[in-house]
């Protein structure tokens, strides 16, 4: 993939007209992207388009596409890219046009959309800075074989659905933006969690984790993966410290001391009060197997599966941001 201080040879951008922040600028956002130099803009609402437009272009190892939508986005492209690579990946360079951006916030985006763009045409002109480039793994999903394996930055089932079915019914039709709304069903979730009792948001999983060493069979609240280093609000929910790249964390149904291990599990410090024996678990792994959920979510997009999920990564991608 392209590195950021060399200039690519072709640039495709992708442009998601139903993403959050997309949404909200399309007309200035159209009209700056058409003044990108050299730059193919492309409007994709789906994966399938994603995938079409990505093998009608046939990016190379030279080429750059901008991901100008949320985090759904960035997965469908990544998808799109890793099942079938090609000689070498193009670059990838990532815009926070979504609602929540968790993604794009953890990669080091920091400019908004326009302010994004503006950005690389002063680059590619030779009148602004090159973009930053941070090395990340992506996380690979191979379940429902229909799907082919899927490829994305964050994991979730079990509670974490609950959270966002929460989202999108009670709290997006109200027409609260941005981070907001999801960081209210997740406290709306942690407010159920302090009860620790049982809750239609908190159902029990019944499931099978299998790791190269270990193996745990549980009711389950939620069991999460993540690539990112931090997620939704800053919050960093795992304390393994194995050298590998898929961060796991998972919480038993109804686990003990809750109240005392929360505020320190969120924060990234679960190592000194989370344990094991009292439902707790949080390990750095190569791979993972779970048995036992119907449905995950990837990068806030929900998938259906009927067989087993194994969880591992690739190896570090080059991610671009402004």
């Amino acid at each position: 993939m392209s590195e950021a201080g060399a200039r690519p040879a072709r640039i495709a951008i992708l442009l998601n007209p139903g993403s959050g922040r997309v949404r909200r600028q399309l007309p200035a956002l159209r009209r700056i992207a058409a003044t990108v130099p050299g730059a193919l803009l492309q409007e994709v609402c789906d994966a399938q388009e994603i995938a079409r437009a990505l093998r009608h272009w046939r990016a190379g190892p030279q080429d750059l596409v901008v991901v100008l939508g949320g985090d759904g986005t960035l997965q469908a492209v990544l998808t799109a890219l890793l099942q079938r690579p090609a000689a070498g990946l193009p670059g990838l360079l990532v815009v926070p046009g979504g609602t929540t951006n968790m993604s794009a916030s953890d990669l080091g985006a920091r400019l908004k959309p326009e302010a994004a763009l503006r950005a690389l045409c002063a680059w590619l002109r030779g009148a602004g800075p090159a973009p930053q480039a941070v090395r990340r793994a992506v996380l690979r999903i191979d379940g429902e074989a229909d799907l082919g394996p899927q490829f994305g930055m964050f994991f979730g089932t079990g509670a974490i659905l609950s959270g966002v079915r929460y989202f999108h019914r009670h709290i997006r039709p109200t027409g609260v933006r941005g981070t907001l709304g999801p960081a209210l069903a997740l406290g709306r979730l942690l407010f159920s969690l302090l009860g620790n009792r049982p809750h239609p948001l908190l159902p029990a999983m019944p499931a099978r984790l299998s790791a190269t060493d270990a193996d745990w069979q549980s009711d389950w609240l939620l069991v999460l993966a993540s690539t990112l280093d931090r997620l939704l609000v800053g919050c960093r929910p795992y304390w393994g410290a194995e050298p590998a790249p898929v961060h796991v964390t998972a919480v038993r149904h109804r686990p003990r001391r809750l109240l005392r291990v929360l505020p320190a599990l969120l924060c990234g410090r679960g190592a000194r009060v989370a344990r094991e024996q009292d439902g707790y678990l949080s390990r750095n792994l190569e791979a993972l197997s779970l048995s036992g959920p119907d449905d995950f979510l990837l990068d806030g997009e929900l998938f259906q599966t009927r067989a087993p999920i194994r969880l591992s990564s690739t190896p570090p991608l080059c991610f671009l941001t402004f």
